[in-house]
Order: C-alpha cells, then sequence, then structure tokens
C-alpha cells in the first residue's frame, strides 16, 4: 500500500491483471484485418479482442483454431443434411436429413422449402441455411 493524500492506496500491476474481452462475454470471435486462406477453403485470422487464433467456413461466424469446429465436423459428415442456424448466437434451430440418393432438384425444392418455412430469406432473419455433409467423391 502506498499513501497518496493521506489515504493509502493498493497500487496494481497492470502485468498481473487480465481484463475480460468482449468475445469472452458474446462467444463471438470478430477477425482482425489480416486474414489467410488455408486448405480446404478455411480462413485464419486472429481475434481483434482476445488476440488469439481464429478460423472460419465461409467467412460467417469464427471459431477459436484450437478449439472444436462444430461446422466442420459436421462438413465431412457421410449424412447429407439441411442445417438452419441462428446467427445470433450460434445455435442450431434446425437439421433436416436428405436421402442418400436424392438429385440436386430435389434438393434445391428441399432447401428452398426449409427457407420459406423458417423465413430465412427476410431480411434481419439472423438465420442460416446451408447443406452440409454427404458422401465425398
Amino acid at each position: 500500500m502506498t499513501m497518496v493524500d493521506d489515504h493509502y492506496c493498493m497500487l496494481i500491476k497492470p502485468a498481473t491483471t487480465q481484463t475480460l474481452t468482449q468475445c469472452w462475454y458474446t462467444r463471438e470471435h470478430k477477425p482482425g484485418h489480416q486474414r489467410t486462406r488455408g486448405d480446404g477453403g478455411i480462413t485464419h485470422a486472429t481475434c481483434r479482442h482476445c488476440h488469439r487464433p481464429i478460423r472460419s467456413h465461409g467467412g460467417k461466424s469464427w471459431v477459436l483454431a484450437d478449439g472444436i469446429d462444430l461446422d466442420e465436423l459436421a462438413t465431412r459428415s457421410s449424412i447429407r443434411f439441411i442445417c438452419v442456424t441462428s446467427l445470433a448466437d450460434g445455435l442450431v434451430i434446425a437439421r433436416y436429413p436428405l436421402e442418400r440418393d436424392a438429385d440436386e432438384r430435389t434438393v434445391s425444392a428441399k432447401l428452398a422449402e426449409i427457407v420459406a418455412r423458417h423465413g430465412a430469406a427476410e431480411a434481419g432473419s439472423g438465420l442460416d441455411v446451408r447443406l452440409m455433409g454427404g458422401p465425398r467423391a
């Protein structure tokens, strides 16, 4: 403790304190200006808040590079499905499996039906609808 103007003050060394960053509270990492594209369409960057390495598929949502990426796991699934995700909180709202032998016309029709059902095409819906997974050629 140090005496300042007849009051005792406790000095805290800046090196010993850590401030929690915005992404710790919101669970949303925001990339800095420098981004690099890696293998398989994965984009790498550094979070502008916590300065940790992050990665993204498609650039819509970012996850810690050293953590589990659920989008990547879903993309590697052998089952093809349509996934509806809330962009605000990153939660999966619905998942619709597709027939293994569904042709592109059937998949496009089902995708349009799901977009309409959830109102994902409306401005400000905050929903992302994507085709994920499937057999590899």
